[in-house]
């Protein structure tokens, strides 16, 4: 398995797609793609193995071998768990190990309101947990420092969070607010996977959405898993990972 993940240096670039594929540093190997520059991002490229992944085989001592594409690229689908968090990939999850998340809270709203009261003295964070899920909320004034340009800000931070677990809280997931931003976006995603729903539902025909993360991918499926005129499923490697839409047509 691999992604491809960007960032302002390298370092930020590889804990991106540490934060998109749900892996520690230790289970990657990372190739650098682009070192970026004062005008550009840099680029990089996140590779591991998944149960049921094989090793590559010479090609020399294999005589023949006929590959059934469609097939493989069934298989790949299969196979591809980034983050465990797309619909496709998890109608078969295993049984969760559940952790006690009591703790992890204490730990991650004393890190995020000394951070944010450094922009707003004022500035409160409040969290709710779900099963093994965190999700934190920063609020107060003048947070647009802590926000960042596009948001990139909450992604550090939401990386920074991941440092503050112990090994055996790996299972739990982290999320962060702040100022109600990711909490707008999110409901952007929404409106826009229904809204390409029903579009592809009235010109029936499969609508590709643009390159999303593994996160904003899990929103639309959640979103329309519901539905039984339109179906989802992700495609694509890397920054080029999308959502298909693909309505159902009933005999």
């Amino acid at each position: 398995m691999q992604i491809e993940a960007s960032g302002k240096s390298v370092e930020i670039a590889i804990q991106n797609g540490l934060l998109e594929c749900g892996k520690k540093r230790e289970e990657v190997e990372v190739k650098v793609l682009d070192q970026g520059g004062l005008f550009k991002k840099a680029r990089v490229e996140l590779s591991w193995k998944e149960p049921g992944d094989v090793d590559t085989i010479d090609e020399t001592k294999i005589e023949n071998v006929t590959i059934n594409e469609s097939e493989n690229e069934k298989a790949s689908e299969q196979i591809d768990v980034s983050e465990n968090v797309e619909k496709e990939e998890t109608h078969e999850e295993k049984p969760k190990r559940v952790v006690d998340t009591s703790r992890l809270v204490e730990r991650g709203k004393e890190f995020l309101l000394g951070l944010a009261r450094i922009v707003d003295e004022n500035a409160n964070v409040q969290a709710e947990t779900k099963e093994n899920e965190i999700s934190f909320s920063i609020t107060g004034e003048n947070l647009g420092k802590l926000i960042g340009y596009h948001g990139d800000n909450i992604q550090a931070i939401q990386m920074l969070l991941s440092g503050l677990k112990l090994r055996s809280e790996w299972p739990v997931r982290m999320y962060v607010d702040i100022g109600g931003y990711k909490q707008n976006k999110d409901q952007a995603v929404i409106d826009l996977a229904i809204k390409t729903a029903d579009q592809a539902v009235k010109i029936e025909r499969n609508i590709h959405l643009d390159p999303m993360n593994a996160y904003t991918r899990r929103i639309v499926h959640t979103t329309l898993q519901s539905r039984d005129d339109v179906t989802t499923e992700s495609t694509g490697e890397g920054e080029k990972r999308h959502v298909v839409i693909k309505p159902i047509f009933k005999k």
